[in-house]
């Protein structure tokens, strides 16, 4: 651990970035280059990754998509997920990871969505700008103890990565409704949480894919996750330098069904037991 190294981040926040992680392209030369943003969220059951489907233009392949892990390895989306299907029109790759859940992170349950104790005005929008990505590109070179070395903290609350750091903007919301959520974003004399007053703040290129969610009233963190976060959507896209626009929770639900009734889970009967066929063994 660098003791050098300052988390600047208070409880509640440290909560909310467990939600996002980001997301990596495996380029022709074998390196990876910072993409954009995914959002974590379970619905009936099964565990899911949903990330912008822009993040593969220009021909990128799903199975060039990667995580970091705080081992200092790469490891390939698609090796998670059971199955994914890409919704072009609304923006959206569905990852079906269904019973494997990422450790010391977090899943909104979009099933839930009573408002009771929440800020209904604002919603916050939390991912990876490109510009606060401290490690754009990693060499294929570089080995897992040294990217462990230098882009990971650890501390008695968890590990972060230094490589891409979180970044939350709360905005006061303009339309929500089943299709979309849209929201207000001036960059210009705003004022951020740790940083203050700034002339200019930080551009959200990067955060596409990042979640947008209601928040406790105050901002308090409650024992229950649930209670202090609420899905309200997955940010898209920043338009015009003021305007945010995100997939609805509505729409994502029934973008999780379509797949689920295209993508039936098949079960194979063994002798002792029914399993779901592609289940990863832990």
């Amino acid at each position: 651990m660098n003791d050098s190294y300052i988390y600047q981040s208070d409880s509640y926040d440290r909560q909310s970035q467990r939600f996002v992680l980001p997301l990596y392209i495996k380029d022709e030369l074998g390196g990876y280059n910072f993409s954009s943003t995914g959002t974590l969220v379970k619905y009936k059951g099964s565990h899911y990754i949903i990330f912008a489907a822009h993040a593969l233009d220009g021909g990128v392949d799903f199975e060039r998509v990667f995580l970091f892990f705080a081992d200092g390895t790469f490891h390939q989306i698609k090796t998670f997920a059971i199955g994914h299907q890409i919704f072009k029109d609304d923006d959206i790759v569905v990852v079906d990871c269904f019973n494997r859940v990422l450790e010391q992170k977090n899943y909104f349950d979009i099933e839930k969505k009573s408002l009771n104790g929440f800020e209904k005005r604002f919603f916050a929008w939390t991912g990876f700008p490109i510009s606060q990505s401290t490690t754009k590109s990693v060499h294929k070179s570089k080995s897992p103890e040294a990217l462990k070395e230098n882009f990971v903290h650890t501390d008695e609350s968890g590990n972060y990565f230094k490589s891409a750091k979180y970044f939350t903007i709360i905005s006061k919301i303009r339309t929500n409704n089943r299709l979309e959520i849209t929201g207000d974003y001036c960059r210009n004399n705003a004022i951020l949480k740790y940083k203050g007053k700034v002339s200019m703040a930080t551009h959200p290129k990067g955060m596409s894919g990042g979640a947008i969610y209601f928040f406790s009233k105050h901002e308090v963190l409650k024992d229950d996750l649930d209670l202090s976060f609420r899905f309200a959507g997955i940010g898209i896209e920043y338009k015009n330098n003021k305007l945010i626009i995100g997939v609805a929770r509505g729409r994502i639900i029934e973008l999780l069904d379509e797949f689920d009734n295209e993508n039936p889970i098949p079960f194979i009967l063994s002798e002792n037991c029914t399993r779901a066929a592609g289940e990863i063994e832990t």
